[in-house]
């Protein structure tokens, strides 16, 4: 993953052109993505992703209604037809974008539907409404061409490009959705702005974004000049590894925002680390808040798997805090679903956990106690 900075987007004044050159481009708005950049070119929108996986270069795409009009210069991209009325996604990340607009039954297919957790959705699978198009790695390509929807947008880490290559091929366009790679959690939520401009729905899109990036920076301004912050350990312990944020990461981020001083906040990574259990231990036990001690649910279990834990001061005091309670119908974990989208909501359960009794009366949205 890469650090977030704000886009510098050019608006140019705009003038005729002809049906060889593309109009003068007009930013769209775009403020904390950073692998996303959407301009306007007369009825066109340019929609450019950088970098959907690591090493993997830039790519463009054309949306609009139809192809007349199309300057010369944008025929030789990926020509996207507005607004989208059949399209398949391949990341349950994805869905709440379209839920926020208002679109799911534009959705016709998604692979491994078992693990959808939203309501919606769900119903919409048991009516046969969205098609089981993968029930392994990737697409089944037999059946989503049958499918045969407008769009796929996928999640890549750029080891099938062969599959997609064929669906593009048939002439249904791809496009590779880099949130992920987003460092920063408004940056991740503003990709809703993509799915604005699929569905036609840019101005929609701009205003539901605002006010998450609103509530956002609302609890992120309780912090203040607060002195005394909590210090925070994220991370669980698989195999012989403890695998934690790096200090650059999208976690450590939403760890600052909310208030809190991340033990590895120093640390230059935007990935994950992998510790050995003596690593840990020189941070771990003085952590005021241990956040994700991975599949834990309860501290009986903790303490059984790691004995030490029961010396740790934030096992002491009750400060160990999950995501993995909040499961949908089929169990798959409501946070990884929804929270890319609704940062406002992890920030407010974060600022909670780091100082309750500022808002004692909180409902939490996705973070839940270790059971006993």
């Amino acid at each position: 993953m890469y650090i977030t900075g704000l886009l510098l987007l050019s608006v140019l004044n705009s003038c005729k052109h002809s049906q060889n050159e593309a109009a003068p481009s007009k930013s769209n708005g775009i403020k904390y993505a950073s692998h996303l950049k959407l301009d306007k070119a007369g009825d066109y929108t340019i929609i450019e992703v950088r970098e959907p996986w690591a090493k993997a270069g830039n790519y463009k795409y054309v949306a609009g209604k139809n192809k007349k009009n199309l300057p010369d210069s944008l025929k030789k991209y990926p020509f996207i037809q507005t607004p989208a009325k059949k399209i398949v996604v391949t990341s349950t990340t994805h869905l709440p974008h379209i839920s926020l607009l208002g679109k799911e039954d534009n959705l016709a297919g998604f692979p491994n539907t078992r693990y959808i957790s939203s309501e919606k959705f769900r119903k919409r699978v048991e009516e046969g409404k969205i098609k089981e198009i993968g029930n392994g790695a990737g697409l089944n390509t037999e059946e989503t061409l049958i499918l045969n929807p407008g769009l796929i947008i996928a999640f890549s880490s750029g080891n099938d490009q062969k599959q997609y290559e064929i669906f593009e091929k048939k002439g249904i366009p791809v496009i590779y959705n880099a949130d992920w790679m987003e460092n920063d959690p408004l940056g991740r939520a503003e990709w809703l702005k993509l799915f604005g401009v699929i569905f036609n729905e840019e101005e929609k899109a701009g205003k539901i974004f605002d006010t998450i990036a609103r509530n956002y920076n609302r609890i992120k301004e309780k912090i203040g000049n607060k002195t005394r912050k909590p210090l925070v350990f994220q991370g669980g312990f698989f195999g012989d590894k403890w695998y934690v944020p790096g200090g650059k990461s999208y976690a450590a981020k939403l760890i600052e925002d909310a208030g809190g001083k991340y033990v590895w906040e120093k640390d230059h990574h935007s990935g994950s680390n992998a510790y050995s259990f003596e690593n840990v231990l020189l941070k771990l036990p003085q952590a005021d808040i241990w956040l994700n001690p991975g599949s834990i649910v309860s501290k009986s279990a903790l303490g059984n798997q790691i004995p030490q834990a029961k010396k740790f001061k934030s096992y002491k005091n009750d400060r160990i805090y999950t995501y993995v309670l909040a499961k949908g119908k089929n169990g798959g974990l409501i946070y990884f679903e929804e929270s890319p989208a609704h940062p406002d909501r992890v920030l407010e359960d974060l600022y909670h956990i780091f100082y309750p009794d500022e808002s004692p009366q909180h409902k939490f949205h996705y973070y839940s106690i270790l059971l006993p």
